[in-house]
């Protein structure tokens, strides 16, 4: 009788615990795929650009940086298409800038400094004249900044001595440099840095 209590106690004690309510499992994030990400905020949204596909640059929409979107209307989500630009592969660290009621694209391609321009953040995103900003030699990561006094700047990494940081200056158009005005700004200098392939990379000024 004792051992029939005891199996009785132990089924309504199991019944008990699988009773409880379980935990709410926690919501699921779906992360935005994106290396080299670059935000633009234009007139209450949020556009995110980025390192993903292998045909040119996505572009995200958010209204509150938490929650994106693949915009409508966009062609598989390419604010820029390989089929528009230079270069067919390798479409890198976008920056995305509104100069004048119209949109420039900085980006790499190809392991060349690039920039297409749009009526849009969304795109299309095209270059006119398909080439690279540096036709002699590899370089990527290109950046603007526009000093108080309007002067343009674009900064970028070349390929020489490992990768390095340089900048100069660009004309009117935002499309093209200055070579004469090129200078050299940062070089692999720590021990971490060093090592192969002695990388400086992303410069962004402010």
């Amino acid at each position: 009788m004792k051992s029939i209590l005891f199996i009785l106690t132990l089924i309504l004690t199991a019944g008990v615990f699988s009773c409880k309510a379980q935990p709410e499992p926690a919501p699921v994030e779906h992360r935005v795929p994106l290396g080299d990400p670059f935000i633009l905020n234009w007139q209450g949204k949020y556009y995110a650009y980025g390192t993903s596909s292998p045909n040119g640059i996505v572009v995200y929409v958010s209204d509150d940086l938490k929650n994106w979107t693949v915009p409508a209307g966009v062609t598989n989500g390419l604010a820029l298409h390989k089929d528009d630009v230079y270069a067919d592969r390798w479409f890198w660290a976008p920056e995305v800038y509104a100069i004048n009621g119209k949109f420039y694209m900085y980006f790499s391609a190809d392991e060349h400094i690039c920039v297409a321009t749009s009526d849009s953040p969304l795109g299309p995103f095209r270059q006119e004249v398909q080439k690279p900003m540096l036709e002699t030699e590899k370089s990527i990561d290109n950046s603007l900044f526009i000093d108080d006094d309007g002067t343009p700047y674009l900064f970028w990494v070349r390929f020489n001595d490992g990768n390095n940081v340089w900048v100069a200056q660009l004309e009117k158009n935002l499309t093209d440099l200055k070579p004469e005005t090129m200078r050299h700004c940062i070089s692999v200098s720590q021990p971490w840095e060093e090592i192969w392939p002695r990388v400086n990379e992303g410069p962004f000024v402010i």
